[in-house]
């Protein structure tokens, strides 16, 4: 490769090694270029929007997924629950007792948010209340 000026293997650009290639040093009549600074990395802030899109997409998955478990499980299977029975689409079944799994686990999931909280509070007021803190 060469650079603009038409020095062979002068690039500027990183070599194999990982290391950056020295430019060739200027000729005695030319000018000199000015050095360049290297560019910070553009980081770009993170947003509400961008959030959205990162679960978006794993969601559509999930969606996909579960449209193809309905459309292969569409033949009926008879569901009995205590005194309750009936004949509904296997998928239907299915799908509807990982829906009351779920809503148990986020039941008990909150109730020991909840707990955690009050444990938190209690901590902070002796905390606070020990070392004179209004």
């Amino acid at each position: 490769m060469s650079d603009p000026n038409g020095v062979p293997g002068e690039t500027g650009l990183p070599a194999a090694s990982g290391l950056p290639v020295e430019p060739a040093e200027p000729e005695a009549g030319s000018q000199a270029a000015a050095p360049t600074v290297p560019h910070s990395p553009l980081i770009i802030p993170r947003t509400r929007a961008g959030g959205v899109w990162k679960s978006l997409v794993p969601a559509l998955i999930v969606a996909a997924v579960m449209v193809v478990f309905v459309v292969q499980n569409l033949r009926e299977a008879k569901v009995s629950f205590l005194v309750f029975s009936g004949k509904f689409p296997l998928a239907l079944a299915l799908l509807a007792a990982a829906a009351l799994g779920a809503l148990v686990v986020f039941c008990l999931g909150s109730v020991r948010i909840v707990q955690l909280r009050k444990a938190f509070r209690r901590h902070q007021a002796t905390r606070d209340s020990t070392h004179g803190e209004p």
